[in-house]
């Protein structure tokens, strides 16, 4: 059922648009409103408590956004507890590929709008002097990393970071908790084996460049990266417009390869059921995937379309990444989903700094996921 629009709204009143661009895509945003007709009082959604912000404001629904940009993880949660509306049939019919379709779909129903896919991927310049490349699985990469590792530089990026673990996580026998199956995931020894095997290649003598200073991630990557201090950098397609060179306004200069075993996501555009101007959202949401408005943003922001169309004409860095996450597969569709990174990621730091062994680590996620999941693993 879609949303019903607020007799009440002034017909003058901006579309209200609540979004987590980074500050390149915030530049391509306001670029793209400068030209439309209908003014919109775009808002930054910090991502970190971004699903715990938008889904209190969409309770109380006093102080509704009309369009919301979301990670694909935030829609089981949003659209299961009611808050969003279904997009109208003509926004359905998009020629949507099949994989964005699948993240933006809740319950049988497409919920949201895909606005993009991502998922981590090895970022490089080149072709990896090194062999076998690609990898074929997780020890190809780690012996291709050892291979690139030289005194001034390193053959790995990877972060601290939960996400990241999760490659590890799955080459190894384990994954993350699976609420709609009531699965942990991390039960076994296999999940403190991948846990050790990462904070290793971090650590001293390893091929992995030492962690960055907490907060300063990102920053520090893509110097590292752009200094040639790192040869292989697992990360999104987020980054890419601070990893890469300009050709004109289309990004150059590096390529992305399929990491075995990483998650694959992406961003959605949702209209809430509270919004007072849901055609205005409507709209908005229509523009935002526009083909043209998406080929646009992959030369210029390494973005991955959505849509068949979009993708044809995308850059050729965004149509490697596309094709890098072919075999990715997403974190499982739950509403508790999200939320099992507020555990595992403190768990990965105090693993990497040496705060705590992997056992005593998993040890803590396990009580803490088996606490999230309560009812869907039979637990009183």
């Amino acid at each position: 059922m879609a949303a019903c629009a607020d007799p009440t709204a002034a017909p003058g009143r901006p579309v209200r648009f609540v979004h987590t661009f980074s500050p390149a895509e915030t530049a391509a945003l306001d670029e793209l409103l400068a030209g439309r007709g209908r003014a919109v009082e775009a808002t930054l959604l910090p991502f970190a408590r971004g699903e715990a912000v938008l889904g209190k404001a969409l309770q109380a629904g006093g102080d509704c956004p009309d369009l919301a940009r979301i990670d694909a993880t935030w829609l089981p949660a949003l659209a299961g507890a009611g808050l969003v509306a279904a997009p109208p049939a003509a926004l359905a019919g998009r020629d949507w590929l099949p994989e964005a379709a699948e993240l933006a779909t809740w319950d049988g129903v497409l919920t949201a709008v895909p606005m993009s896919t991502d998922g981590l991927v090895l970022v490089h310049r080149g072709a990896p002097a090194t062999a076998p490349w690609p990898p074929r699985d997780l020890d190809a990469l780690e012996a291709a990393g050892r291979d690139l590792t030289t005194a001034g530089r390193w053959g790995l990026g990877l972060r601290v970071d939960g996400y990241w673990l999760v490659p590890f996580l799955r080459a190894r026998g384990a994954d993350v908790a699976d609420g709609s199956r009531g699965t942990l995931g991390v039960d076994g020894p296999a999940a403190e084996a991948a846990l050790a095997e990462m904070a290793a290649l971090l650590g001293p003598g390893g091929p992995a460049a030492p962690p960055a200073p907490p907060g300063t991630e990102a920053e520090t990557e893509a110097r590292r990266f752009r200094d040639g201090a790192i040869a292989v950098l697992a990360t999104g397609p987020w980054a890419l417009p601070d990893l890469a060179d300009r050709r004109g306004d289309e990004l150059d200069g590096v390529s992305a390869t399929a990491w075995p075993g990483a998650p694959r996501g992406g961003q959605l555009l949702i209209v809430p059921r509270c919004a007072r101007d849901p055609d205005g959202g409507w709209a908005l949401a229509a523009a935002l995937t526009d083909a043209d408005v998406q080929a646009s943003w992959s030369r210029r922001l390494g973005m991955v379309p959505t849509t068949r169309a979009g993708l044809d004409r995308a850059g050729r860095i965004a149509r490697e990444v596309h094709a890098a996450l072919a075999g990715a597969t997403p974190l499982p569709r739950h509403p508790a989903s999200a939320a099992l990174f507020d555990d595992l990621n403190p768990a990965v730091a105090a693993v990497v700094a040496g705060d705590a062994t992997a056992a005593e680590a998993m040890a803590g996620v396990r009580r803490a996921w088996a606490r999230l999941l309560g009812p869907a693993r039979g637990a009183p």
